[in-house]
Parts: structure tokens; sequence; C-alpha cells
């Protein structure tokens, strides 16, 4: 292809043999294949959401060298533009974008009037996008993450210790560590859930002691299906009630659910609500056991700088363990000792 014709195929946004397989290479890098190429319109949420590949229009215009878009729009994200306005932004996909058709020499002048440079102020990288503002630097996108992901490691460590304080506390006086299993009942023809069969329903003491393990009918008795060992919803019902009676509830699971049912069944449990530890959603941070212990841990995915999820205790008595290790306890002080195959990694 000469000179000429391959400047006419830039204009028209359209490349020669070389220059597709140019752009194949790095479609294949930046997430743009032949199925993305032929899929429809994809639409986020957030701009979290949205890939590095994919870009707006005045994103490209930013860039340096810049580019525009060389092909169709290939997502769309709904956010709030700079005015604090919800706006819809159409997305591009960076492999497919060309050259603008400013020269070196234009683009070497405006760079001269540019009044702020592009090294980063953190590790020296010059990018070709717009640095970022973050805690009164300008910085790339990697030293922003890092940044960010410092912040979210300090505000966890405050957090930490007041998961421990609050965890002794728990401890320290008449506590119901409960834990919740569902036995689920199979979707109808049609796809929707039905009740659940039976729900297990193990309570542990403050110094770990079990006090109760049951194993509750939460069908009809016309249901098919439900664990041959669970007992009625009559003595299921009392069970629990009698296990919690006089005590905090600490709950993982949906102990919810499982009183629901055995109400419908004509055995209400009455639960004292104001003994439930809150498990809802505080100013900062989600207070259910599940998310006081991913906090606890304080773990990251350092991708995302989203917090893992812990995977869960297992049994009433292990998630009082889990909340004597959140107190600053041994964990083992007065009880049996934990075996080896109970270690993390046996």
């Amino acid at each position: 292809m000469s000179a000429t014709n391959s400047a006419a195929a830039v204009v028209d946004g359209t490349r020669g043999t070389g220059e597709k397989r140019a752009a194949g290479g790095a479609a294949a890098a930046d997430g743009v294949s032949a199925v993305a190429a032929a899929a429809e319109v994809r639409r986020y949420e957030r701009w979290s959401d949205v890939p590095a590949w994919l870009v707006t229009r005045t994103r490209l215009a930013d860039a340096d060298p810049p580019r525009r878009p060389g092909g169709p729009v290939r997502g769309r994200v709904r956010d709030f533009n700079w005015r604090g306005k919800a706006e819809t932004f159409d997305l591009y996909a960076v492999a497919e974008s060309v050259p603008t058709a400013a020269t070196g020499r234009q683009l070497a002048a405006a760079a001269q009037r540019r009044a702020v440079g592009r090294g980063c102020e953190g590790c020296g990288a010059v990018g070709q996008l717009p640095l970022l503002e973050h805690d009164g630097r300008r910085v790339c996108a990697a030293c922003r993450h890092v940044a960010r992901l410092a912040e979210k490691h300090e505000a966890l460590r405050v957090r930490r210790a007041e998961l421990g304080r609050w965890a002794g506390v728990l401890l320290s006086g008449r506590l119901a560590v409960v834990w919740v299993e569902l036995t689920a009942a199979p979707l109808t023809g049609s796809g929707r859930a039905r009740p659940p069969l039976a729900g297990r329903v193990q309570v542990a003491d403050e110094t770990g002691l079990v006090l109760e393990d049951v194993l509750v009918r939460l069908a009809g008795p016309r249901t098919g299906g439900a664990p041959a060992d669970a007992v009625s919803a009559g003595e299921g019902a009392g069970r629990i009630a009698r296990a919690l009676q006089g005590r905090r509830r600490l709950v993982w699971g949906p102990l919810g659910d499982v009183v629901a049912r055995l109400a419908v069944l004509g055995h209400p449990t009455d639960l004292d609500r104001a003994l439930a530890v809150p498990s809802g959603h505080g100013i900062l941070w989600p207070d259910d056991a599940a998310s006081r212990y991913a906090q606890w841990c304080g773990e990251l995915d350092p991708a995302t700088g989203k917090l893992r999820t812990p995977w869960p205790p297992g049994s009433a008595d292990r998630l009082w363990y889990v909340l004597a290790q959140m107190a600053g306890a041994d964990g083992a002080d007065g009880t049996d000792a934990v075996d080896e195959a109970a270690q993390p990694g046996g």
C-alpha cells in the first residue's frame, strides 16, 4: 500500500492488510475480539465497572498523541458528569481508534503550550492520558490505586480495633452464637422457588460450648424430600427457643427464614428482638456477622481494592472460635485444643 493510500485509509477509518494485522494484535491485547465486535452495546452502571479498553471520545482526544473513534459505540455508562448530573456516555474501543489529523509538528507546538506535564508525581511514569488528582498530587492510575489501597488498609486497621472491642463485649456476657443452614427444595416447573424443606440451627454459648444442634422440618406434611432425620416443626421451634432464651444472638445465616417458616406451620418462636446483635448497615460498614468477619480479616483484592469475603466458618462453635480470635483471645482457652485437621492449610 502506498503512503497516499495508507493516509486515505486512516482518514476513511479503514485499514490495509498490514494495519489489519496490527489492529488484530492490539484488539487481542485490549480485550476486543471478533465476538465483541459483533456483540450488542454493553451497558455499565458506574465508571468503576468500565474496562480499560473502553473510553469516551473525549478521553481519546485527551491522549498524547491524540486519537479519535475508528469504530462504532461498544458500550455506554450511566453516571454523573462533572456538574453532578446523571448522564449517559458513549464508549469506544481503544483498539479500534485511529490517529487524529494533527501532524507531529502541530503536536509538538501544542505540548509547548501545555500548562502541565504528564509525568506522574508518584512514580515518574509519563502516560498518554492526563494525570489524576489524589491527595494534592497529580498521579497515574496505578499510583492512585496503590494510595487508595493504603487508605483502605488504614481504615480497616481502625475497624479491626473496633471489632476487637465489640467481640470482647459480646463474649463477656450470656451469648448465643447461631449458625443456620437451609435445605433447599427443588424449583417448580416454571423455575419459581419453593419454601425450604428443612433448616439446621446450631447454637453455641460464650465459651464455645454447643447448646443445641437441631435439624427441623420446614416443609408441610404433604411435601416430600425433607431429610428423614429432621424433627417436627413443633419440636424444633421449642428447642430453638430454649437455646436462645435470655441470650444475645449473633447470627450467621437465615434464622429469620426459619422462624418465619415455623410461624407459617403454626409454631411461632417468640424471639426477643432486643437481644439480637444488629446486622444491618452501620454509618460506614455493614454490621452482619459475615461482613464483620471480612472487615476484621481486612484482606483486599489487590486488583480491585474490594474487601475479600472469608470462607464461612461452617458451624456455631467454629463461629465462636472466629469471634474469640476477633476479641484477641487464644481461641482454645478452657476448651479442647484445635486438632491438626482444623488448622489453616491442614
